[in-house]
């Protein structure tokens, strides 16, 4: 018997097996609620540079004035960095309003999506080609 479909087709089911945890793991719908958003103004404790995520940590004041500790998860730095976003862009006092879908869960954190600075200035910027088409978003 020739043991050569046999074989190609186990490792094309055990590649396609082991690729599944890539997917689970890139899934924002899975942890965060991707039809709603919610906006918080904040303070900037702490932006964190780094692979596979970057991270801002931030403080918010809440309807009955107790301090939240908020994180937003945003993409890689490589990617982020095509979007107007710096190593050094936020500092830790900083005010920041943050727009991003909800953690499922109901914690205080969310996929940010939009940043406006203190000094007005709007992340992500308008990605271009370089001939003022805008670029496909990510």
């Amino acid at each position: 018997m020739n043991l050569k479909v046999p074989v190609c087709l186990a490792s094309v089911v055990t590649l396609a097996l082991a690729c599944l945890s890539l997917f689970a793991h890139h899934g924002t719908g899975v942890a965060y609620e991707t039809e709603k958003t919610v906006t918080v103004k904040g303070t900037v404790t702490e932006w964190i540079w780094a692979n596979p995520h970057c991270g801002l940590l931030f403080d918010a004041t809440d309807e009955n004035g107790n301090v939240v500790h908020w994180g937003a998860e945003l993409g890689n730095p490589h990617q982020e960095s095509g979007a107007g976003f710096t190593k050094e862009i936020f500092k830790p006092g900083d005010k920041i309003t943050v727009t991003g879908h909800p953690a499922k869960s109901g914690a205080p954190r969310m996929s940010g999506a939009h940043f406006v600075l203190e000094d007005g200035r709007v992340l992500p910027e308008k990605r271009t080609k370089g001939n003022g088409e805008a670029a496909p978003e990510y």
